[in-house]
């Protein structure tokens, strides 16, 4: 079974790339085979991929792709196998066929992956491709929002699935989004500007990430969306140490090599619903009595950042819904494209979890009822340490 499987994923590409001379001619020819045939034999290779292991990168590897070439043959060699894996995941979902936004994924993360596939990776324009990873990054900006909405839809339409089965499935499968996705951009980031990318020499990784000014940046964006939603800015305090010091060092940078993006994204999601806690129904000298505290910490082998807020805690009856996709905008019925700003899709602390998961890290929540809240990011500053959390 393996053997023909592998045979069905060579014939794929062969079928409509691999040119063949003609006896006695110089021209080339295609083989071709019709649409139908060529879809179930994409298929037969989805569900031969979806069980190939995926190889978990760490950061020092990505950083070693130092072409466009090499992160080209990377994204389609692998690229594909998440596709596939997630494909099957969808269809390993009962009743999944008579939920339209899973239908629409499905569809989409199909069409993707017979993109991806029917490149000759012998012969890749770099060009094609770029247009192609956007292609892919652009059409899926909404997925978040989409399979939230649909697993909602799935969960009230089967009953057989408890938010635990469907937490875990969202999960797995956005873990596996963020995977593919830094894969992609980074091609893009690196790739040359002739063939469309952005030529930047270590791609979306910063070898040089200021944990420090990142919170701060982060801090500045979610105050600036605060201002605009609610009319107020909270007030933010930094403290910033590092081992074997003692003194706070309020100015000293903090480096370590990360995805700067990945960084922002967590705190941006961490810091809004702090800020959007302390405002709410707050006066001005109550704002200005509770300030939320910034801490960032390192050592040599950890950067550990702490947010708190005085703004009264979780209430004991929410729990661990916090970190639940099925109580948010999109799964309450918001229309895709409908979240706001400063709600998002109403799940941002579990998309941030998996974040800092991903590269090695934890993300944990503590709640002080009646007090405030402290929510922790730890993440690994060995770069041996940051390696891919494939699966949950």
């Amino acid at each position: 079974m393996l053997l023909a499987s592998r045979r069905v994923s060579a014939w794929c590409r062969r079928a409509l790339l691999r040119q063949t001379r003609s006896a006695g001619t110089s021209s080339d020819r295609f083989v071709y085979i019709a649409r139908e045939r060529l879809e179930e034999l994409l298929d037969a290779e989805v569900g031969y991929l979806s069980k190939v292991p995926i190889h978990p990168f760490t950061l020092q590897e990505v950083l070693g792709l130092g072409s466009a070439e090499s992160l080209a043959a990377c994204i389609l060699n692998d690229v594909p196998k998440r596709f596939a894996v997630r494909i099957r995941m969808i269809e390993s979902l009962g009743g999944w066929d008579h939920i339209d936004e899973l239908n629409k994924l499905h569809s989409r993360m199909k069409t993707w992956y017979r993109r991806l596939r029917l490149i000759d990776p012998q012969n890749v324009d770099l060009q094609h491709l770029t247009e192609t990873t956007r292609a892919i990054r652009q059409e899926g900006s909404s997925t978040v929002g989409l399979v939230a909405l649909g697993i909602y839809k799935l969960q009230r339409a089967n009953g057989q699935y408890t938010d635990d089965n469907l937490n875990h499935f969202l999960d797995g499968f956005l873990l596996s989004r963020i995977g593919s996705n830094m894969l992609l951009d980074q091609y893009y980031a690196r790739a040359p500007k002739e063939a469309g990318g952005l030529a930047r020499k270590t791609g979306i990784i910063s070898p040089r990430c200021d944990a420090v000014a990142l919170c701060k940046q982060a801090a500045a964006y979610a105050s600036r969306i605060c201002q605009l939603h609610t009319g107020q800015l909270p007030v933010v305090l930094y403290d910033n140490y590092e081992a074997g010091k003692g003194a706070c060092l309020p100015d000293s940078p903090c480096y370590f090599s990360y995805i700067p993006g990945y960084l922002r994204y967590i705190m941006v999601e961490v810091l809004k619903n702090s800020f959007k806690a302390t405002l709410a129904g707050a006066t001005a000298a109550e704002i200005a009595e509770r300030p939320i505290h910034v801490l960032i910490c390192r050592d040599e082998c950890h950067v550990a950042i702490r947010v708190s807020d005085r703004a009264g805690g979780i209430p004991s009856d929410v729990g661990d819904r916090i970190w639940s996709y099925l109580y948010g905008a999109a799964a309450r019925g918001a229309d895709e494209g409908a979240a706001t700003p400063l709600a998002g899709y109403g799940v941002g602390l579990p998309v941030s979890r998996l974040h800092a998961r991903y590269l090695g890290g934890q993300l944990q929540l503590t709640t002080y009822p009646g007090f405030g809240t402290d929510v922790c990011v730890r993440l690994p500053r060995i770069t041996s340490e940051q390696v891919e959390e494939i699966e949950i």
